[in-house]
């Protein structure tokens, strides 16, 4: 009986953010006013530096506000986050939709590891979370690769077995495909 009560917990997921521009940005800012003190040309590096670093920061706190929630019980897949100016918002899909989960990392300048449900007919996916990728090297001398976080391994594996899903594993690097809303 108590197995079956572990099943029915719903697996709450969070976006693991990094806050990496957002602190180069604001240091160059600070960076900027010390230059101001010597040349005004530095206020204006400084003003810039940190507007953009003030737009990473909301930008990152208001993605940061994003919930998901696997509820087997229920039978739902429930999103919650918020607008630009922290309005609730809140999307719910049927667990039935969907037939499998995956991750891969999403190459580019700042490459992401997303984890994904993806629907019974394939064709589209939802995103769960974003984790920063594990940096592996196969040894000392080579340079290293993009791998799965272990949150995110850790993540799939429990979805695929308490909501009794295919596990598609970790799929490497490529590029996503059709979204489902948000």
């Amino acid at each position: 009986m108590s197995i079956d009560m572990a099943l029915l917990n719903p697996i709450a997921v969070k976006n693991q953010c990094s806050f990496l521009t957002v602190y180069f940005s604001l240091g160059m800012a600070i960076f900027g006013l010390l230059l101001g003190f010597f040349d005004s040309k530095g206020l204006v590096m400084a003003a810039v530096f940190a507007g953009f670093g003030s737009l990473l920061l909301w930008d990152k706190v208001v993605a940061n506000r994003r919930r998901v929630t696997l509820d087997a019980a229920k039978g739902q897949v429930i999103i919650s986050r918020v607008s630009v100016f922290f309005k609730p918002k809140q999307r719910v899909y049927p667990l039935e939709l969907f037939g499998s989960v995956q991750s891969y990392i999403l190459p580019g300048k700042t490459s992401v590891n997303r984890v994904e449900l993806i629907t019974k007919t394939g064709g589209e996916a939802l995103l769960l979370a974003l984790f920063e990728p594990s940096n592996l090297a196969p040894s000392f001398f080579s340079f290293p690769k993009d791998g799965e976080n272990k949150d995110a391994e850790c993540l799939r594996q429990e979805i695929a077995v308490q909501l009794g899903l295919l596990d598609r594993g970790f799929l490497g690097n490529q590029m996503f495909g059709a979204q489902l809303k948000d």
